[in-house]
């Protein structure tokens, strides 16, 4: 009985070191780690970055107003003083511009003043005026004689068509 424990107290003490042993010895080969990824550069394709000069007909800008404001006492705690600075507002979001045909707004200063065409309230020059005038008369005059033309064509389709049916009548 003391061998067979002998035995077992000896195979349990040299299990161990038998199986880091095989563990060291092994020959298996790992698989050589991938290359990092490197990352990949955007594909360029033609047409698909919009011309910074052309960005205002897809995309207002937001405007941002800067305030300055002096130093105050907090109205929530009279014990704490805030010094003076600058704040920044947004005024008006950026948007899409799903009209861009829409009147412009042309900055003067401080106010804005609305640029449109179509709601153009000023008189016409004198000059613009006599233009459309003659363009006018010239149109007339073109329907005129376009008039003329057609009743001219109309007296010479029945005059052939007059022809047409003496000679077949001669031919008879």
């Amino acid at each position: 009985m003391k061998d067979k424990r002998k035995r077992l107290i000896g195979l349990f003490a040299i299990a161990p070191i038998a199986l880091f042993w095989s563990g060291c010895e092994s020959t298996e080969s790992f698989a050589e780690e991938p290359p990092p990824m490197q990352p990949a550069e955007p594909i360029q394709v033609s047409g698909t970055q919009l011309d910074p000069y052309n960005m205002g007909k897809v995309r207002t800008p937001e405007a941002i107003h800067a305030y300055y404001i002096g130093p105050y006492v907090d109205p929530q705690d009279s014990g704490i003083r805030h010094d003076g600075h600058r704040i920044s507002r947004v005024e008006r979001p950026a948007q899409w511009n799903l009209t861009p045909s829409a009147p412009t707004a042309v900055p003067l200063g401080p106010v804005v003043a609305v640029a449109d065409p179509a709601k153009q309230t000023a008189l016409l020059t004198g000059e613009l005026e006599n233009k459309i005038t003659q363009a006018n008369n010239l149109i007339a005059a073109l329907i005129e004689q376009n008039d003329q033309l057609q009743g001219e064509l109309q007296r010479k389709d029945k005059a052939i068509e007059n022809l047409s049916q003496r000679i077949s009548n001669l031919e008879d």
